[in-house]
């Protein structure tokens, strides 16, 4: 034990007396996550100051831990590494916070650090566009009608409502028939790509549609596997590969 090495990671937004208990024990359990050797690294303790959460690290195993976290700042981490150190970093920019992990020395002295998290001072994400781009949408018709020329409508699909839709009078005339069915609508879109790489519509012109057969996704499942040669009888989960094919065709690229 005399040649355990103690890490360090410290948190420069609180306080022992200040970081809520919850907190703490998120940030504990994302820093144990990210040293790797569950069974040889153990926890040493809250010091004073600034939040400093001190984990012991068995001598044996220090090489690899540290290596680990080397690879992580070289930009060349392990998969399950990378994604511990952005949700680490993301906490710690939540909390308008920065962070760092460094290996004690002697006399409790700092002898290296190995690891930084930009947290507070990483570039902020923008979001992008709109773009335009023609594309059709899919729902169930709740609600078409108004005074002006460009005729608003909504199409409610699962929980994602589309509200940013107008079209002429007359093709909202004709869409007034088919008030609560299935359609497809056909037009031009603007949207926009948000900081988290989610797409927003700013507003979609349409210029066709057409009635969608209301058969459910499970009735189209025995249709397509009654056809021979097909592949769908061989597919574990056919109603999530339907749901995937639906969301690759309605993905901007």
């Amino acid at each position: 034990m005399n040649d355990d090495k103690r890490l360090i990671f410290y948190i420069d937004a609180y306080s022992p007396e200040t970081i809520p208990m919850a907190k703490l024990a998120d940030y504990m359990a994302e820093f144990a996550a990210l040293l790797g050797k569950d069974n040889a690294v153990h926890f040493a303790g809250v010091e004073d100051g600034s939040t400093k959460i001190a984990a012991r690290v068995e001598f044996e195993d220090l090489p690899k831990v540290t290596a680990r976290l080397h690879d992580i700042r070289r930009g060349t981490p392990p998969k399950d590494a990378a994604k511990i150190f952005d949700q680490i970093d993301t906490k710690l920019a939540n909390d308008n916070a920065v962070g760092r992990i460094f290996v004690e020395g002697e006399d409790g002295a700092a002898s290296a650090e190995l690891l930084t998290f930009p947290g507070r001072t990483r570039p902020k994400a923008q979001s992008y566009g709109p773009f335009p781009q023609d594309g059709h949408l899919d729902g169930l018709l709740v609600a078409v009608g108004g005074i002006t020329e460009n005729v608003p409508l909504r199409l409610q699909n699962g929980d994602t409502t589309y509200s940013n839709c107008d079209t002429t009078r007359a093709i909202a005339r004709e869409l007034g028939k088919h008030l609560f069915e299935p359609i497809r609508i056909h037009g031009s879109g603007r949207w926009l790509r948000e900081a988290d790489s989610k797409w927003t519509l700013i507003r979609f012109r349409v210029h066709r549609f057409e009635v969608l057969n209301a058969a459910s996704l499970r009735d189209t499942v025995t249709v397509l596997r009654a056809v021979r040669g097909s592949g769908w009888t061989d597919m574990d989960d056919p109603l999530a590969e339907l749901d995937d094919l639906r969301r690759d065709n309605d993905e901007l690229h």
